[in-house]
């Protein structure tokens, strides 16, 4: 047999020498649980016992600066302090270039001012520069604290953890360390969608859970899910309803799309059930308005929580003869999926109200604040976890809760993508090209982003193995991008140049092949042409994620849509011209003039650029691309004045999708070596599941984005498969 030694053996072998919600305030009343967790009691008391903590004095006074990256600067704050508040914000990003992806300084020092804290909402339009300024912030007040601030390892990393170790010494905690204990059937590690799906899944199979989270609440992001053969929906729009070989294909493409470092079975068990979750998933919320278009008018009372499909009615256009051409998936080299819905303005209301389910059983209690931090294994079964409480206002800050779990534990911490150490282990490229290009907007208590990896921490201690080809999900939205984002034509395929003005691949991809090439070019810089046809060809383009592949013939925002009122796929006038007012756009009645403004002072440049312009109407004229063979119907030229231009450069990193190993029932497994020292997976680790980013086998090597929204909806679907089978202890 085999010689194996587990990570766990291993690690002991080798580890010699915006709101602030007080952490301790539980949520829901926990029936059957036994907590005797003193701050789960009376959150009166904790709150008095908080103050006089204050009274003994929060800070050092003085005047204390951190300097953090935005968009196209660095953005210092500058905080003083006195013992027990802060007193002054400065804030300097005048780097930033105003209204594209930037802040207004003002707003967010008052209102740092007035929380006393980093955790407050950012500006919207400016999601950057806000994020780096709340980090900034942060760092400052724990350097009032007297706190030490980490600057390699990210503000995640534990102990022993350096620009070079993401994963650090596991905690040594002593009974002296803890403040509490509690105990449930399911403890939830983490509170975002994954997170309360399976706390509402497992309280309704009749089991008591305790969820934590570092957040001052539940958190959520955005709005798309991938939803296929819902009943609910397919009554609705039954052209959407897909046959079992229909499915099969979608299956085969996310598998194709990932290099096939993923594991079949879990797309497959999600495509085949996903529908009905999808409908569990929204009963919850009973005054969700159902839109049966894109672009359907929404009354007031419903703008604050409604859904469109996505994608209907089909992009279609007239051919020469007259004839219509709808877009047929079926016919693409990259097929996006008519499979999608988005919840608008955002999923908070939907999200919300199945966090409200699930405390409405009685059976489910959380403590915000609250940092899982190393898992309690008792004979290779987790059964417990520490969950260390860093809430600035508990007077047990930096104590922790032992939390121990009858039936199971569920990670569902999210992914790595704010901590340095760990994307330069795990996505060592994507730290060249997108070091200071990451986006995340949920914070914890202390204002920090909360995907700093602690559950593949937890996890590697335990002795889990993790997945290897982890997915950067980088999707290209296109060049000149507005305040939502989006860019001028997004990344709709028109001609595309580089820097030296040559074309350099086929531009009808999708926003993440589109993102390869563009980091191929020399600078990882292109500029996106079209001219004054650009109505009629965007009806031309593809179904895609960002794609303008509509038009809507609008003067201004207020002929759009009631509550509705734009859309990225959707193009009108009235946008590219704002978009050449405010610099995002470049305009020109001559080419000539249009590539002098594109590459000034490189005259070879704009030769070379002209020269490839007139190739590709060579090429639109002759029906047939032989230089990177672009399909005929978008292969459009550029041949009527006015003549326009849009830069293109890196997209912004949204997550790193890793994860721990497991399978199509959220379980983990041992990390052990064999024979020929190939770390391999080992048996199940009983007692411990996954869902969301922590559950590997889902994306791999990038994130495929035929199926748009398909990430929310896997968190939610394996959430609610975790939280069902830890209760059941499958």
């Amino acid at each position: 047999m085999a010689k194996l030694i587990s990570r766990r053996e291993f690690l002991r072998g080798t580890a010699a020498g915006a709101m602030t919600l007080t952490a301790g305030a539980v949520i829901g009343g926990l029936t059957g649980c036994n907590s005797s967790a003193p701050e789960a009691t009376s959150a009166a008391a904790t709150t008095e016992a908080a103050t006089e903590a204050v009274k003994k004095t929060l800070y050092t006074p003085g005047t204390y600066t951190a300097t953090e990256k935005g968009l196209e600067s660095d953005i210092t704050v500058t905080m003083t302090f006195d013992e027990n508040s802060i007193t002054d914000v400065q804030i300097d990003a005048s780097g930033e270039t105003e209204g594209i992806g930037t802040a207004t300084p003002d707003p967010l020092s008052k209102a740092i001012l007035e929380a006393q804290s980093a955790e407050v909402d950012g500006v919207s339009g400016a999601t950057v520069t806000s994020n780096a300024v709340k980090k900034a912030a942060s760092n400052c007040i724990a350097q009032a604290k007297g706190e030490e601030v980490s600057e390699a390892a990210g503000a995640g990393s534990p102990a022993g953890a350096s620009q070079d170790d993401w994963l650090g010494a596991e905690p040594e905690i002593s009974e002296s360390d803890v403040y509490s204990e509690a105990e449930a059937d399911v403890i939830v590690v983490g509170l975002g969608v994954a997170g309360v799906a399976a706390a509402r899944s497992a309280a309704e199979a009749g089991a008591t859970v305790i969820g934590i989270d570092g957040a001052a609440a539940p958190c959520c992001r955005s709005g798309e899910y991938a939803v296929i053969n819902s009943p609910k929906l397919n009554a609705r729009w039954p052209e959407r309803a897909l046959s079992r070989e229909e499915v099969d294909e979608i299956i085969d493409s996310h598998v194709n799309e990932s290099s096939y470092r993923v594991k079949r079975s879990i797309a497959k068990k999600w495509a085949d059930n996903i529908g009905e979750a999808f409908d569990w998933w929204t009963e919850a919320d009973e005054h969700l308005f159902i839109a049966d278009e894109t672009r359907q008018p929404i009354e007031d009372e419903n703008a604050d929580d409604f859904m469109v499909p996505i994608f209907r009615p089909l992009p279609s256009y007239k051919d020469a003869n007259g004839n219509e051409h709808v877009y047929n998936w079926k016919e693409e080299r990259f097929p996006c999926y008519p499979t999608s819905v988005e919840f608008l303005p955002n999923q908070s209301a939907t999200f919300t109200a199945n966090w409200d389910k699930a405390l409405t059983t009685g059976n489910v209690e959380a403590y915000f604040g609250h940092f899982g931090k190393k898992l309690i294994m008792k004979d290779g079964k987790c059964v417990g976890v520490y969950a260390l409480n860093d809430d600035p206002q508990s007077p047990n800050k930096g104590k922790y809760l032992k939390i121990t779990a009858k039936k199971g534990v569920i990670l569902s911490t999210g992914d790595y993508g704010s901590n340095d150490a760990a994307m330069k282990h795990f996505a060592p490229d994507v730290m060249k090209t997108h070091a200071n290009n990451r986006l995340f907007t949920s914070f914890d208590v202390n204002g920090v982003p909360t995907n700093q990896g602690d559950g593949l921490r937890m996890g590697a201690w335990a002795g889990a193995k993790i997945m290897g080809y982890n997915a950067p999900m980088i999707h290209h939205m296109g060049g000149g991008a507005d305040l939502s984002g989006v860019g001028v034509m997004g990344n709709a395929g028109f001609l595309n140049l580089d820097m030296d003005g040559k074309r350099f691949m086929c531009e009808d991809l999708p926003g993440q092949q589109l993102e390869n090439q563009i980091e191929q070019t020399r600078l990882m810089q292109s500029w996106q042409f079209f001219d004054a046809n650009w109505p009629e060809q965007v009806t031309h383009m593809p179904a895609a994620h960002g794609g303008a592949c509509y038009f809507e013939d609008y003067a201004s925002i207020d002929e759009a849509p009631k509550n509705n009122q734009t859309y990225r796929n959707w193009k009108s006038p009235y946008q590219l011209e704002a978009a050449v007012q405010d610099g995002r756009c470049l305009k020109a009645d001559t080419l000539e003039e249009l590539v002098a403004m594109v590459y000034p002072d490189d005259t070879v440049a704009q030769k070379q650029a002209l020269d490839s312009i007139k190739r590709y109407n060579e090429l639109a004229e002759s029906g047939y691309d032989e230089d990177f063979h672009k399909v005929p119907s978008r292969l459009m030229p550029v041949d009527t004045a006015p003549f326009y231009a849009d830069q293109f450069t890196t997209a912004i990193m949204l997550v790193c999708i890793g994860g721990l190993e497991s399978d199509e029932d959220c379980h983990t497994f041992t990390e052990v070596t064999d024979e020929q020292g190939r770390q391999v997976c080992g048996e199940i680790i009983k007692g411990l599941y996954v869902a969301g980013n922590m559950q590997g086998g889902r994306f791999g090597m990038e994130y495929p984005i035929g199926l748009k929204g398909v990430s929310h909806s896997m968190a939610m679907y394996y959430g609610k498969v975790a939280g069902e089978n830890a209760a059941a202890e499958v």
